[in-house]
Order: structure tokens, then C-alpha cells, then sequence
């Protein structure tokens, strides 16, 4: 057994060396990162929009297909960007979720990304078109709406910034896997008024806005967490094993097909709407078409707002494929009963989340689309394109929204096509 004076000496000799390790790691890796391109936390708090792409030494690219870079102004950068003002340019402002910022072809100066394929296709019929884009993964139509608010609030005061002579959503299906979030949450206890932010504001973006209310009122508890946070975004060490494991592990541009994960398990396909609605989430119809025409008279509301925001531009809302609406009817119809994994994150990671087939999500899917659509149509103020079938198949898709880099090339060309017919009509 150690003597008395051993322990001291222990402890002593401890609480020196550790500090003196620490800050020898700390000033050794302070020289590495200056010496190598630092990966910044990709995603930072908003207080408008609630997160947004944290654009800190973001403006070169390390040909990694998880890395976005950033515009001057903290868009996402396209190929194209004005130095200043210019009174012949024509501004297109890009709104939208990951799909229109491009989730899975990042890398290589974003220039794999849907938004620079469409700028391309743009600028090489008509070199006066600035395409901005203000698309953010997550990103649903309440808060496009803000996000085009900011913009007009700002672009006066930029030099940089066009006026805009369109504005163009495209994706949809943010919304949807909302809806979906919607359908999972359904329960007796809920608060009305709470569940109002489903279509606004994920769950996630207000509980870490309670953490740090209660860290900042005294909670003992959240307040150590953040100051263990602190330590672990400060630290230079800890910083380098994160830029290691963030690297990527396969050739940039490739993206990991993660959510396209299935299995087979013998069970019996629901085969209509009904039956998916009591077999999976335990609702029935009435509660279903309740929460139905809530989310879509919410995003109605947005896309009307976001569409009035600015007399001057036109507004274009662009439903996009994605996997479920480009099954083929053999995918649709054959015996394989496969399941979704990978939604959890989609749709504010419940507890429980839904089991549930490819199939039948296609007949959600549908349903919900073909709803919007018809109140997409009661507004003249809305141009609306739908390519929910321009897919050619479901090779189309690196997971269930986002796209190939081919499918991202058709679908700008086609898109290009349009809008510039639009913007003819217009003069």
C-alpha cells in the first residue's frame, strides 16, 4: 500500500504533466491546422431561419464530397458571381432543401451541385442571369419565406447582391417528409399550438434553443455541457480527430447510399391508403385528411407569402422527382417487401419511428402531391412546374430525395429551358 507522501507526490506530478502535455498537443496542432485546410462545423444557429451553413473558412474547396463552399455574401457558392452591382443583371434567387443545394455533390468547387448545372445551362444562353443560391438542407417553405425576406432586406445595401427578376423553389419534398413527421406525432396529448411549428421550425432547432436559455438562467446540468463544448470546438487536437474522421474515406463525389438501406421481411403489403394509414401509424382517414390539409394549407400559405414578397419578381414553385414518385410499376407490384430505413433523421427522430414499405409510402406520397397540386393551381400569382415524374428511373436518386449528378443535369436543363421562356414572356 502507498505511503501518504507517494499519493501527494502522484498527485502532484499528475496535475502538472497532464497540463503540460495538453498545451504541447494543443500548440503542435495549432501549427497542423494553420498547415492544412480546416473543416469548420458545417451547420450553425440562425436566430431567423434557425440553422444555416456555417460559411467560416469555407471559400476553398478540399475535394471532399461532405464540404460546401461558400459565396462572399454566405451563399452557397455557384460558378458564377458578380463583383459588383450591374444594372443589366438579371438575379435569380434559388430556393429549396438540400436537394436544390445539392446533398451528395459537393466537392470539386461545388460545381457538381443542381444550382451550378442549372447556372451553367443559364448563363450560356444568356450571360446577364446571376443565379444566388439560398437553398439549405432542412430547409422547408416557411423558411424560404424568411430567407427571401432577408435577402430583399439586404440586397439594397450589397453591392454584390442582384435585383431579383425571379425566384425559383425547387424541391417539395421537405414539406412532405414534415407531413410525414406530422403523422408520427399524431396524439391524443399534443399541445395544438406546439404542433403549429411542425411545419415551421424542426423540434430539434427549439430544444437546443431551451438548452441554452436554461444554461444561460443557471442550469447546472447544461451549463457544464456547454462549457464541455466549448472545450471540444476550441481545442486544436480535438479539432484535427474531427477533420480525420470527417474526411472522406472513398473518392470525393462519391456519396454513400446510407439511406437506400432495405430489408426483406415477410409480411403482408397493405394495398390501399386506408390500410397504411390503421396497419402503420394507427390513424384513420378523417385524422389523416385533418393533419393533411393542415401541413398543406401551411405550405400553401408560405409559398402564397413568399410569392407576394416582391412586386418586381415572378415566382416559381418546381416539385421535383424524388424516389418514391418514380417507382416503376414493377417496383410497385412485386413481391419484395421492402422497407424504409433511414427516415428517423427526416422526420425530427422519433422515438418510434414508422415502419413502413417503399410502396406505401409511394401511396402517402401521392396522395399528398396530388392534393397540393390542386391547391397550387387556385393561385395566379404562382407559376407551377411539376416534374414529380421526369424521372426515368430510381437510378435517378443517390438515397430518397437527392440526386445523381446526372439527374442533376437533366433536371437544370430542363429547368433552364423554362425559365428562360418565363423571363421572355415577362419582358
Amino acid at each position: 500500500m502507498k505511503s501518504r507522501s507517494e499519493i501527494i507526490k502522484f498527485i502532484l506530478y499528475t496535475s502538472i504533466f497532464i497540463p503540460i502535455v495538453i498545451f504541447i498537443l494543443e500548440i503542435t496542432f495549432f501549427f497542423i491546422n494553420k498547415s492544412n485546410t480546416k473543416f469548420t462545423n458545417g451547420t450553425k444557429y440562425d436566430p431567423l431561419t434557425g440553422w444555416k451553413e456555417n460559411c467560416e473558412n469555407k471559400y476553398t474547396n478540399p475535394e471532399n464530397y461532405k464540404f460546401l463552399i461558400c459565396d462572399r455574401n454566405g451563399f452557397i457558392k455557384t460558378p458564377f458571381e458578380h463583383d459588383k452591382k450591374q444594372k443589366d443583371t438579371y438575379g435569380i434567387l434559388l430556393l429549396g432543401n438540400s436537394v436544390a443545394m445539392g446533398e451528395g455533390l459537393y466537392g470539386f468547387d461545388n460545381e457538381k451541385t443542381f444550382a451550378s448545372h442549372l447556372e451553367k445551362k443559364l448563363r450560356n444562353e444568356n450571360s446577364q442571369i446571376d443565379l444566388i443560391n439560398a437553398a439549405y438542407s432542412g430547409f422547408n417553405t416557411w423558411q424560404e419565406h424568411v430567407e427571401t425576406f432577408r435577402y430583399l432586406n439586404s440586397q439594397p445595401f450589397n453591392n454584390e447582391l442582384p435585383p431579383l427578376g425571379l425566384i425559383v423553389s425547387f424541391g417539395g419534398i421537405q414539406d412532405f417528409w414534415n407531413f410525414i413527421r406530422l403523422l408520427s406525432e399524431n396524439n391524443g396529448n399534443r399541445n395544438e399550438y406546439s404542433f403549429a411549428n411542425g411545419m415551421m421550425i424542426d423540434k430539434n432547432n427549439i430544444d437546443y434553443i431551451n438548452f441554452l436559455t436554461s444554461s444561460s438562467l443557471g442550469n447546472i446540468r447544461s451549463g457544464f455541457i456547454a462549457f464541455l463544448n466549448s472545450i471540444r470546438k476550441s481545442s486544436n487536437f480535438l479539432s484535427y480527430i474531427d477533420n480525420l474522421r470527417s474526411r472522406n474515406k472513398i473518392k470525393p463525389g462519391i456519396y454513400e447510399k446510407k439511406q437506400l438501406t432495405i430489408y426483406v421481411k415477410n409480411d403482408i403489403k397493405n394495398n390501399n391508403l386506408r390500410e397504411v394509414l390503421e396497419q402503420r401509424l394507427n390513424l384513420d382517414y378523417e385524422d389523416y385528411n385533418n393533419i393533411k390539409n393542415f401541413a398543406i394549407q401551411s405550405t400553401i400559405r408560405n409559398i402564397s407569402a413568399t410569392a407576394n414578397l416582391n412586386l418586381d419578381s415572378k415566382y416559381i414553385y418546381v416539385y421535383a422527382p424524388n424516389y418514391f414518385s418514380s417507382l416503376s410499376e414493377e417496383q410497385l407490384n412485386n413481391d419484395d417487401h421492402k422497407y424504409l430505413i433511414g427516415i428517423k433523421h427526416l422526420i425530427g427522430n422519433p422515438v418510434f419511428p414508422p415502419e413502413i414499405l417503399e410502396r406505401e409510402m409511394f401511396l402517402i406520397e401521392k396522395d399528398y402531391r396530388e392534393t397540393l397540386f390542386r391547391e397550387l393551381k387556385k393561385n395566379k400569382k404562382i407559376t407551377f412546374i411539376d416534374y414529380s415524374q421526369k424521372a426515368e428511373s430510381t437510378n435517378w436518386f443517390l438515397d430518397y430525395s437527392h440526386f445523381t449528378e446526372f439527374a442533376a443535369s437533366k433536371l437544370g436543363t430542363m429547368l433552364a429551358i423554362e425559365i428562360l421562356d418565363i423571363k421572355k414572356d415577362t419582358k
